[in-house]
């Protein structure tokens, strides 16, 4: 391996500082020299960093020095042959993997559980979806992913399809076969593009599941945000083998990121690949024992549960233990309420669904941040257990009880693809009248952002219930025009 020890663009970054320029360009507040109070309070030594594009410095969108050299690196740590930064998120790198792979009208075979940036870049490719069956727990509430079989069956009655986006791991860390869902995608000479924005991790623990790029997956998106150490917006997209075209996903890279890349970001993706070659296996060996640990107090808590391996291993065989659902359906809470609670003890979770909600353990958690959560769930059941009608007085989600099913999301019936349905001619209609219409809009909750309906499909009985179901607990969409949802867009019949 190269010296993984380096940190090649941070090194150029910090001797071009140091060598104390004067500044006639971009940005304007000058190396921080003018920049607002506040920023400098805030940024302080960082600001020196902020630069505009620099001939002195590599370039994002055609790096041939320590940018490279800095991405080569990430590539060959996690087995990877290419390896391309961004300053625009996952979503991006998503949006660039459709588009340089699939065209207009060409066909995707997608999960019901894709991300909304996957219809963003159907929309921005103008390529045809096709959604294959996906499971669902309904004890958990959880979506489970695509099976093996139902994966095959899909390309069996697609084989016009040039490719497959698999979500692995999914954001409760479950894992479909992906194994043998590359092998058999392969076989009929789909290229694979997995959105793993939940997975930059996984290399690094022999406890947790196969990273995609291992299993021989062709193009890889990471959020190293979500669970490493770089900062949020940044994330890297690896690839490997013939079957892509370098320059092709290069150039729709180009496209979707900014021509004024934040180079401290592009730094701390740098720094996030060194932290992780130096330090990952302690680092990430440290979050799966701290999840154990958290799930062994959690189960000692009266009406509280959490989901278990062992739940769902009939029909799962990956999964991140390092996302930890806790469930509160023993104290009669939903997970709004369970949130809620959490809140005034100052603990922020990251989802919300049905009676549960949804907690990360990552690099950055310590035993301490843990024991808190653990005292909050604690002191939250010997409330409710002490007191329940003055928890049930919290004014967040009414009475609504959620069944399993009110997170159970709506099968998609695709009538027109999305790029021609978001330039359709379209018209505002009154929810209750959109029943068989076809939606000229995305709508999604986040978190997790998966659209219940998007653009291009039926709007059918189980979407308008579904988006009741969310209403009654109180959820507020993301992406619609009409955030109450009392209208929609659709298209002009």
């Amino acid at each position: 391996m190269s010296n993984q020890d380096k940190m090649p663009f941070v090194e150029a970054l910090e001797l071009y500082k140091d060598q104390h320029f004067v500044p006639f360009h971009t940005p304007g507040h000058k190396i921080g020299g003018e920049a607002p109070i506040l920023l400098k309070d805030w940024m302080g030594p960082a600001l020196p960093y902020d630069l505009g594009v620099m001939y002195a410095l590599d370039d994002l969108h055609e790096p041939e020095r320590e940018l490279k050299e800095a991405q080569d690196l990430t590539a060959e740590l996690y087995g990877a042959e290419y390896c391309w930064f961004s300053i625009n998120g996952t979503t991006a790198l998503i949006e660039a993997m459709i588009m340089g792979t699939v065209g207009p009208d060409e066909t995707i075979i997608i999960p019901r559980e894709a991300h909304r940036s996957v219809i963003s870049g159907l929309v921005l490719s103008g390529a045809k979806p096709v959604y294959m069956d996906c499971n669902f727990d309904e004890r958990w509430g959880i979506p489970l992913g695509v099976s093996l079989v139902n994966a095959i069956k899909t390309m069996e009655a697609h084989p016009e399809a040039k490719a497959i986006l698999l979500v692995y791991p999914n954001y409760y860390g479950i894992g479909v076969d992906i194994v043998n869902i590359v092998k058999e995608a392969h076989e009929r000479g789909l290229i694979v593009l997995v959105d793993e924005a939940h997975g930059p991790h996984l290399p690094f623990s022999e406890s947790l599941p196969v990273e995609a790029i291992e299993a021989g997956a062709d193009l890889v998106a990471q959020s190293t945000h979500k669970s490493v150490g770089s900062l949020t917006q940044t994330s890297w997209l690896l690839g490997q083998g013939e079957r892509i075209n370098k320059r092709r996903i290069t150039q729709m890279h180009q496209m979707l990121q900014s021509t004024s890349p934040n180079y401290i970001f592009l730094a701390s993706l740098d720094m996030a690949r060194h932290q992780l070659a130096t330090e990952g296996k302690d680092l990430v060996r440290r979050a799966v024992e701290l999840s154990a640990y958290l799930r062994e107090k959690l189960n000692t808590i009266s009406g509280i549960a959490t989901m278990e391996y062992t739940d769902i291993q009939e029909t799962i065989i990956n999964y991140d233990s390092t996302k930890v659902l806790i469930d509160a359906k023993g104290l009669g809470l939903t997970g709004v309420e369970l949130e809620h609670l959490l809140r005034n003890h100052r603990i922020e979770v990251e989802l919300v669904q049905a009676n549960h909600v949804l907690v990360l353990i990552t690099i950055g958690d310590t035993k301490e941040s843990v024991d808190a959560l653990i005292k909050a769930i604690r002191a939250v059941s010997d409330d409710v257990l002490r007191d329940s009608s003055r928890i049930r007085s919290i004014d967040v989600a009414g009475l609504y009880e959620p069944s399993s099913e009110s997170a159970l999301l709506p099968e998609p019936q695709v009538c027109v693809t999305p790029r021609n349905a978001m330039y359709a001619n379209r018209e505002q209609v009154p929810l209750k009248e959109a029943l068989h219409r076809i939606a000229g809009e995305t709508i999604a909750y986040y978190p997790p952002g998966i659209p219940c309906v998007a653009v291009g499909e039926e709007i059918s009985d189980s979407v308008l219930q579904y988006i009741e179901n969310r209403k009654a607990l109180g959820y507020v969409p993301n992406g619609a025009d009409d955030m109450t949802l009392e209208t929609i867009w659709v298209l002009q019949e």
